[in-house]
This record gives C-alpha cells, sequence and structure tokens, in this order.
C-alpha cells in the first residue's frame, strides 16, 4: 500500500531504477522537515530564540521547494542538493546561533554521512570537505569561548577525527555500492541484449520476433525468407561455411529492411521480417530487391545462393494465423522453383 502511494506522489513505478533513490531522498527530506518543524515549535513557544526559529524556518521552506523538485519535475538531483545544503546551513547556523554551545557540533556530524549517501561519494564528499573547513574554521577563531568548557586543541583533535572517520565510512561504502550497482545495470543490460539476440547472426532471435508479432498496430507485414538449397550448401562446403552464409545473408537482410521494419533469425536457414510499413508496393520493392542482392552477392562458395520468400498481411483480428499464411506462401514460392516470392492468398 505504501509502496502504491509512493510511485503515485512520485510518479516513478518501483521497477524504475530511479525510485530507490527517489524513495530515500523522499524519506530523508520527511526526516528533515519533521525535525525542523519541532525545532521550530521549540524555540519559538518552549525555549524563545527568534534567530533559531527564523533559521530553522528558512530551511524548512528549502524542504518544501526540494518536496516540488522530486514531485512536479522528477529533479531528483536538485532535491537532494537542496536538501543537503539545508542540512549543512542549519548545522553551521546553529553552531553560530546557539553562541557556541558544545553540543551543537554534534550536528555537524550528520553532513558527511547524509550527503555522501544522497549526493553520491563525488559530489557528497566536496560538501563534506567544505562542511568540515567552515566547521574547523569556526573551531580555530573561538576555541577557548565555547561554553560549557573552554574548547581546547584536544577537543579539536577528536572533532576531526570522529568527522573524517564518518566520511571515510560513508566514502568507500557509498562509492563502492554505486560501483556495484553500476555493474549490475550493465550485467542486466547485457543479459537483456543476449536474451533477444541470436548469437550466430547477431539478428534478434525467434523470441524477440514473436513479441514483436503481438504488436499489431507496429506490425503490418510479415515475410519468411528461406535459403534455397542449405542442406546442399552445409553437405557440399561444411556447416562452417553453412554459418557464414547465413551470417552474410542476415548483414544483407539487415541493410535491405532498415527504416521499413525488424528482421530477425527465426530459426535454421529460415529468417522472419517484420515490416512496419502498410504500402504494399514499398513491401514488393523491398523484397525483390533483397532476393536481387542476394543472388547477386559472391558468397565465395563457388555456387549462387538464392532465397524464397512467403509474405502476409499482419491483421489484428488474425493475428494468429499470420504466420501460417506466410508459411503457406512460402511453400508455394518454394515448390515454384524457389528464388522467387508469393503473397498469401488472404493479403489480397
Amino acid at each position: 500500500m505504501l509502496t502504491k502511494g509512493l510511485e503515485k506522489w512520485l510518479g516513478i513505478s518501483c521497477d524504475d531504477p530511479d525510485y530507490r533513490e527517489s524513495v530515500f531522498i523522499f524519506a530523508s527530506l520527511s526526516v528533515l522537515s519533521a525535525v525542523l518543524s519541532f525545532l521550530v515549535y521549540y524555540n519559538t513557544l518552549v525555549i524563545p530564540s527568534l534567530l533559531l526559529a527564523a533559521i530553522e524556518a528558512v530551511g524548512l521552506g528549502f524542504c518544501a521547494i526540494a518536496y516540488v523538485f522530486l514531485w512536479r519535475s522528477k529533479k531528483i538531483n536538485i532535491a537532494a542538493t537542496i536538501m543537503v545544503s539545508v542540512m549543512s546551513s542549519i548545522s553551521l547556523l546553529f553552531i553560530v546561533g546557539s553562541g557556541h554551545s558544545e553540543f551543537a557540533l554534534a550536528f555537524s556530524f550528520l553532513t558527511p554521512v547524509v550527503a555522501i549517501f544522497v549526493l553520491g561519494y563525488r559530489l557528497g564528499s566536496v560538501f563534506s570537505l567544505i562542511n568540515f573547513a567552515i566547521v574547523a574554521y569556526i573551531c580555530l577563531i573561538d576555541m577557548h569561548n565555547w561554553p560549557p568548557i573552554p574548547f581546547d586543541t584536544i577537543s579539536f583533535i577528536h572533532l576531526s577525527i570522529i568527522y573524517l572517520f564518518l566520511f571515510s565510512i560513508a566514502y568507500f561504502y557509498d562509492s563502492g555500492r554505486r560501483k556495484t550497482m553500476d555493474l549490475l545495470h550493465e550485467t542486466n543490460r547485457q543479459l537483456q541484449i543476449l536474451s533477444h539476440t541470436d548469437m550466430l547472426t547477431q539478428l534478434y532471435n525467434r523470441r524477440h520476433m514473436e513479441a514483436l508479432l503481438l504488436e499489431p498496430q507496429k506490425v503490418q507485414w510479415i515475410a519468411i525468407v528461406d535459403v534455397d538449397d542449405f542442406k546442399k550448401i552445409n553437405d557440399d562446403c561444411g556447416h562452417d561455411v553453412g554459418d557464414q552464409v547465413l551470417i552474410q545473408v542476415a548483414r544483407i537482410l539487415e541493410t535491405e529492411v532498415e527504416g521499413v521494419g525488424q528482421v530477425g533469425r527465426w530459426g535454421g536457414e529460415e529468417f522472419l521480417i517484420a515490416f512496419e510499413v502498410a504500402d504494399y508496393s514499398v513491401i514488393e520493392q523491398r523484397v525483390r530487391s533483397i532476393q536481387t542482392t542476394i543472388a547477386n552477392h559472391d558468397f565465395s562458395i563457388g555456387q549462387s545462393v538464392t532465397i524464397s520468400c512467403g509474405v502476409a498481411l499482419h491483421q489484428e483480428t488474425a493475428k494468429a494465423n499470420t504466420f501460417r499464411h506466410a508459411d503457406e506462401a512460402l511453400y508455394r514460392a518454394k515448390s515454384s522453383g524457389k528464388n522467387c516470392f508469393y503473397v498469401a492468398v488472404n493479403s489480397g
């Protein structure tokens, strides 16, 4: 229920790579806004301090702006930058505005952890180091006037050690996490490509083409292409040569179909072309061009290579029968002497 609500509010599906980042920033903004709201109340009614209350109210206003960027513009990085800037600025102003109370320094430790996790280890490191330089400057210029006890050199050393320790842990954890996620995304991308690619020809595979045929608004015509007498090529020249013939046929098909559709290897010596244009004259011109190009191509095997084709209209109401009609047209082409093409009778 909560996930669905966040998906709707953020306008991002939970399957989107940016979803987790958006939710983390949303949660961080919510916590920061809640803390600032409490501090405004505390410094207004419990222990009045108009300066601190004003600082916290301004920070709350910037949190609202960050919410707008996260919600309407979907600009995650801008929302994150605003949030970290508010958090760092509030902690620094709190140190100064509270009269250098020693406990105020504790809020500076939030910056390296949150900044690196939210902004990434590169930009977050810049924020953290700038924040540390400002904190160090505030401490050093007025080191002996910190109540309730003097803030001496050893106090500053302890502060530096804790701050830089938190910074280092956050940096190395987040850099490793992000690199791991990048590798995972790249691996998933490669697996997605492999799952839709024929290993021999590097065309789309049957799985991809079958999914494509389920989109009748996109696919208008299909053509089954079969290499004539391919068994004879394998028997005479060997399977390695046969594979090279299929690869070269694939490249020709890929070139000829570019701009009007997609082509994939259906299986063995059969290829499937999914045309995305409705004009049959374009289909006829492309199929004839494919046959002529392949027939005239030098495959360096001592014999010519030809193809036969069966073409069928991809009708939405009869899409389950489209392939069968094209296969029947291919059979007619094979029976008519090969090196030709026929159009399915249902496509007339």
